[in-house]
Parts: structure tokens; C-alpha cells; sequence
């Protein structure tokens, strides 16, 4: 998408009849939907490919909103408000720079070296900063006033994931009179580790001035409700997903879906189809095993290399008859820690195919680098079985992509127990990815199902997915949002 100059968005279409009958919604979230890119004087608008972009896009589309996120404007533009996408705008986009010291301490630092970790229970990698925590509250600070200057009593506001988690306590003090939601896309810790972060009553305070607040999983709603009862002493419902104080706050688990029909146009297409056997003739083994993570050590990609290692030693009638395809998406490679983590995995993928490769076969295939989606999901109409077993995910949406793609007489899932999409996926292969034992016995299992069994846990896995898209997990939550006490006037205690 390109266009030569960005404008700010006028407001004309967010007036009128329709703006009466809809209401609009404002989106705010770290991560944006589109980032800018300047070449010759052009700026040129790319979509981010993320879970949350293709569930939010479609509603905030909708409404004619705002989605408000961190970005870099070229040194080109004047503008901080462009019309979305740039050949049939639907939506305005906000963006909101951050200097170095603000990603190096709030993104870097408070979000990824703090919550991350805390957050899928790796207790031994968390660091608790002073300075970290002071920019993460400033630069909260800094989303909940651009977010302030353009909401309207009437307006939807959903604040998304764990970097903005003090954003609904901002807003209220800034007397912001919208319904609020907070969505917190990763896992919520368990009461005893969450309990260690210095700043934990602060950062609840922060999350419960929303009208309503979602995870994935209901077993992240518990960890949370517990944290609210214990440390801030508040009146919780477990069972109804309540917190009463001066007003009532809804608590749910609204599990994320994937674009299904989308998923079904993609792998319908003739180039798509030809991809996938070209591929499959290219790698020329009976069987396909793949893997689709972000280079996180969240992920289980050494422990799930130490299962592929003695999968081999084990079942050697296997040896050229299957390969591994490995692809890790890089992140947060500025992190001395992660680059550390690559040159671990690069290590282990040489030392298996140096023990087991033969002239015409390669054990593991390792890919490091992002793909388009279009030819990430070639890969899982190749691909005979999806081996994902993270050692702690708050969904995992390539697992969902994956059943979704594959036909269901072919494919099979092996999936962690402690991915958030295990609570759904309960006909997959489920394994402890934390023992190695497990994930071969999983990977062995998977590969020697019978059809007809294959066939049906397939089949029920993808009904699911059809019946519980991404667009629907969004429209769920906002309806959900907008049936919360909060009526832009008052607060009042709902009886309950």
C-alpha cells in the first residue's frame, strides 16, 4: 500500500445517523495494525501479521474508529493520525512515538524482561527495576492521554495486553467516561509468583478500573481473580467472574479463534496447492513433522530439538523417512539473552543433522527468518503433523492455523498441555513439554494413528475452529463490554 501524502483524518464520518446506531470503538495496543516505511520521499503503509490485528481490524472497521499504537513516523510527516487501509479507509490510526530510553526501559525493559517472564512462570529470568517500572508508568502515561484527547463518552475503548496494563486507571483519572475493556493476551501468573512483582498492588489497581477485563483461558481468570482477593482484599466471584468494589468488574475468558474462512480461500487456491507439493517433493520423505515459534525461550524449541534427537535414536526405521521442519521467527533480537538462545538452537539442529543426515536426507530443516502467511500455510498443507509444545503460551494460534489448513485425513496435532490452546484442542496429541519422554511418545503416537481416528479428532478439532472464529472472539467481547455497569455518567454498584 502506498501513498504520497498522509493527511490527518477529519472526523466527518464518525458524526452523524450511523455514528448514533454504532458505536464507535477505540482500540489501543502496543503492537500497530500497520507500520510506515519511507523510500524516495513515498510512505508506504505495511500490515502487521499478527492474531490481533486480524481479529480487531474487522469490528474496529465497523465502527469507523481509532486504533491508537506505537509507531515511528518518517522524518517526512507532519501527520500522527492516517485514514487505514490507505486505498479504502475504514479506520484512523494514532500513532504514539517512543524514544530509546522509553523502548529500552518500557518495552525491553518493564514489558519483556519484568511481565514476560513472570508471566510464563520463569521466575529465574525476571528482573525487577526501579528505573523500568518508572518508564513503564510514564509511558502508560503518555498512551492514556493520546487516548484521553480523542475519546467520547459514547465510545468504546479496549486497551490491549500487558504493556498497557495502568492505561483503564489513567483514563479514569483523567475522567474519561467510556466503557473500558482490557484484553491480556499472554498467561496470567499463578498468585505466588505474581506476588513477588514490587509493584503488584499498583499494577491490579490499574487493570481493575476497566468495566471489563479478558483472558483466553479460565484458568487465567482464577490466577487473577486470586491475585484482586489477596492483595488488593476485594470482594471477588469466582464462579460469576466478578470483582465488586464501589462498582462491579467483569472478569471472562473469551478464547481467540483464527480467520477460518480465510484460512479455506488461501489453501483452495491452485498456487498455494502446487506450493505445498512442491515442498513435500523438495524435503522427499513419508512424513513431514513442523514447528512455527517466535525464537522465545516460552516457546520449548531446545527441549522440543532434545525429543526430535531421541526420537531418531530410538525409532531408527524412521531415518529418512522423516524430516523436522524448524522455522523460528526472530524477536526481541536487541536482547544479549535471545541471540544467546539462537546460537543454542543453531547448535543442536547442527549436531543432529551431523549425527543423522545421509546424502539425500536432512533430518531437521531450520528456517530463521518470518514467512508471509500465504506461504506459512503452504507449509502446513505439507506438513503431516504440527509438533507445538511450548513450555507456557497464552493461546498459540499456530496450532489453530494449522488444524484449520490441514486436510483432516492427513495432519495431526501434537500440542503442549500448558498452551492456552490445549483447553480447546482436547483431541490433539497433548504431551509435557518439560519431558522429553512425553513429547517422543506424543510424536510417536501422532504418527502412527490410525485414519480412521485421525480423521475424527481432526474433524471435531476443525468444527470448533468453523463455529469460534477471530472475528467472533472480538465481537463477543465487545458485546460483552457494552452490556458492563459503566453508563459514561456514573458508576454504581450492580446487584449481583
Amino acid at each position: 500500500m502506498k501513498f504520497n501524502k498522509p493527511q490527518k483524518a477529519g472526523r466527518k464520518n464518525l458524526s452523524g445517523p450511523d455514528a448514533k446506531k454504532r458505536r464507535r470503538l477505540l482500540v489501543v495496543s502496543n503492537r500497530s495494525p500497520y507500520y510506515l516505511e519511507s523510500t524516495g520521499g513515498t510512505i508506504r503503509m505495511v500490515r502487521n501479521v499478527s492474531g490481533m490485528v486480524t481479529g480487531l481490524e474487522p469490528v474496529l472497521s465497523s465502527t469507523k474508529g481509532m486504533w491508537i499504537a506505537w509507531g515511528t513516523v518518517p522524518e517526512n510527516c507532519s501527520a500522527d493520525i492516517y485514514r487505514i487501509p490507505p486505498s479504502n479507509p475504514t479506520f484512523d490510526l494514532k500513532l504514539i512515538p517512543l524514544d530509546f530510553d522509553e523502548l529500552k526501559h518500557f518495552y525491553m525493559g518493564f514489558s519483556n524482561s519484568t511481565l514476560w517472564p513472570l508471566a510464563h512462570n520463569f521466575l529465574g529470568r525476571t528482573a525487577y527495576l526501579e528505573e523500568d517500572w518508572r518508564v513503564y508508568v510514564a509511558v502508560n502515561q503518555k498512551f492514556a492521554a493520546a487516548v484521553a484527547q480523542e475519546a467520547k463518552p459514547s465510545d468504546l475503548i479496549w486497551v490491549n495486553d500487558y504493556h498497557l496494563a495502568l492505561v483503564p486507571m489513567m483514563l479514569r483519572s483523567l475522567r474519561v467516561r467510556s466503557k473500558i475493556g482490557f484484553f491480556w493476551h499472554i498467561p496470567f501468573p499463578p498468585l505466588d509468583l505474581f506476588r513477588t512483582l514490587p509493584w503488584r498492588k499498583e499494577f491490579l489497581e490499574g487493570l481493575i478500573k476497566a468495566d471489563l477485563i479478558g483472558f483466553h483461558c479460565r484458568s487465567y481468570v482464577q490466577n487473577f481473580l486470586h491475585g484482586v482477593e489477596d492483595i488488593l482484599k476485594k470482594d471477588v466471584s469466582f464462579g460469576k467472574g466478578l470483582i465488586r468494589n464501589k462498582r462491579t468488574v467483569k472478569v471472562g475468558a473469551f478464547p481467540m479463534g483464527v480467520d477460518y474462512a480465510g484460512i479455506q480461500e488461501l489453501v483452495a487456491k491452485k498456487e498455494v496447492l502446487e506450493a505445498s507439493k512442491r515442498l513435500r517433493q523438495d524435503i522427499g520423505v513419508d512424513h513431514i513433522v513442523l514447528s512455527v515459534d517466535r525464537l522465545d525461550y516460552s516457546k520449548g524449541i531446545p527441549e522440543r530439538l532434545n525429543a526430535v534427537e531421541r526420537f531418531l535414536e530410538e525409532n531408527p526405521r524412521y531415518l529418512g523417512r522423516i524430516s523436522f521442519v524448524q522455522i523460528s521467527v526472530p524477536s526481541r533480537i536487541q536482547i544479549p539473552e535471545y541471540y544467546r538462545m539462537r546460537q543454542e538452537v543453531e547448535n543442536a539442529v547442527g549436531r543432529i543433522n551431523g549425527r543423522f543426515a545421509r546424502a539425500a536426507w536432512t533430518p531437521v530443516y531450520y528456517y530463521f527468518r518470518a514467512l508471509p502467511f500465504e506461504e506459512l500455510v503452504t507449509y502446513y498443507l505439507a506438513a503431516d503433523l504440527c509438533f507445538v509444545t511450548p513450555l507456557r503460551d497464552g493461546m498459540n494460534l499456530i496450532a489453530k492455523e494449522y488444524v484449520a489448513a490441514q486436510d483432516p485425513q492427513k495432519g495431526m496435532l501434537v500440542l503442549s498441555e500448558f498452551a492456552g490452546a490445549a483447553e480447546e484442542l482436547k483431541e490433539a496429541v497433548l504431551v509435557n513439554p518439560y519431558s522429553i519422554s512425553s513429547l517422543v511418545r506424543g510424536l510417536k503416537e501422532a504418527l502412527e494413528i490410525k485414519v480412521a481416528e485421525r480423521r475424527t479428532r481432526m474433524s471435531q478439532m476443525r468444527k470448533r475452529l468453523r463455529r469460534k472464529t477471530v472475528e467472533k472472539w472480538g465481537r463477543a467481547f465487545l458485546d460483552r463490554l457494552k452490556e458492563s455497569s459503566y453508563d459514561g455518567k456514573s458508576v454504581r454498584r450492580k446487584k449481583v
